[in-house]
């Protein structure tokens, strides 16, 4: 099950994103689209960030995992 903290840096990134695109789309003054780029860009090294500690815990894991069985 999704941690609250995966929940949270999913739901802003969404946000980012949508953000971004309504810019775009709008024709936004292109100070408003790069704010709302720069917003998405921090919140994807986010979800990056997530993904790494996920991945380190899996590792983790399964190392520990693979000690116990040997």
């Amino acid at each position: 099950m999704p941690s609250d903290e995966t929940r949270r840096v999913l739901r802003t990134f969404g946000v980012a994103v949508t953000t971004y695109e309504d810019a775009v789309e709008a024709g936004a003054p292109a100070d408003e689209i790069d704010k709302a780029e720069a917003e998405y860009r921090t919140t994807l090294s986010e979800v990056r960030a997530l993904i790494e500690r996920l991945r380190a815990k899996r590792n983790n894991l399964a190392q520990q995992k693979s000690e116990a069985e040997d």
